[in-house]
């Protein structure tokens, strides 16, 4: 987690549980660090970046499967530690930590984001998260990103997937996200028929106008580019590339849409 900002030549050593300018230091248990790797299927020469790395072993650990990793953290302490374990373990080739304020810092170039954060900054996130790239994969320790800072309860970012650890290790639940392309809006089909979508994060609902029908859309939801619904018993899929979507239904026929202005 974030912890206070520290502008000593030599940081004191951080200790477990340490208290923050946002939150308290506290240790991801490596088992759920694994987990949340293996949720965000990582791949060898992807970005990581992990936001509030704490003692880097997120960071170390995405290195030693060959990703390249970047640990954004407050506490000089933290930062002088992470960098003395990538290098005892043989990673600092693929690693870097950066000590600033992870709202100042650039999120775009990442394939996965990590984060251990209290509740009040993953909503101050979430608007940044949905904004970058579609297909980004985004992992958390235990808390998600539903809710409002006036309201935790309220509706917000569901999770794509959620795993809790039995036996639990001191933090059990990991939650994954994969960052949906934007395709709210009107969308010409190519047979002159139309889409109306609506879009909450990614969850898709609207209507197909075709052969002067008006179909409501079931089962809307984006992974990343790709949308999936159902109309009329006809399962439809489709890659989104920028103003454009083009797939495939489930009755091999093939189809293509164009974002209207």
């Amino acid at each position: 987690m974030l912890s206070v900002s520290v502008s000593a030549a030599q940081p004191p050593t951080p200790v477990h549980g340490q208290e923050g300018q946002d939150a308290p230091w506290v240790v991801t248990p490596q088992a759920l660090v694994d987990t949340m790797l293996d949720m965000a299927a990582v791949q060898p020469g992807e970005r990581l970046l992990d936001l509030g790395s704490g003692d880097g072993r997120v960071v170390i650990s995405a290195a030693q499967r060959g990703l390249h990793a970047v640990g954004v953290e407050l506490d000089a302490g933290l930062v002088a530690m992470s960098s003395e374990s990538a290098a005892e373990a043989g990673v600092a080739d693929r690693t870097k930590f950066v000590q600033t304020d992870l709202f100042e810092y650039d999120f775009t170039d990442a394939d996965v984001i990590t984060f251990f954060l209290l509740p009040e900054l993953t909503i101050r996130l979430r608007p940044t998260f949905f904004n970058l790239r579609p297909g980004t994969r985004i992992v958390s320790n235990t808390w998600d990103m539903r809710g409002t800072e006036e309201n935790p309860e309220a509706p917000g970012w569901d999770p794509d997937e959620t795993i809790v650890l039995d036996p639990c290790p001191g933090f059990c639940s990991a939650h994954a996200w994969t960052v949906p392309a934007k395709v709210e809006g009107v969308w010409r089909l190519t047979d002159g028929g139309k889409l109306e979508l609506r879009q909450q994060y990614q969850m898709v609902e609207g209507e197909l106008w075709t052969g002067g029908r008006r179909i409501t859309l079931q089962e809307g939801r984006l992974a990343g580019t790709i949308l999936s619904f159902r109309a009329a018993g006809v399962r439809y899929q489709a890659e989104i590339d920028g103003a454009t979507m083009a797939g495939t239904t489930n009755q091999a026929d093939a189809w293509r849409a164009t974002r209207q202005p």
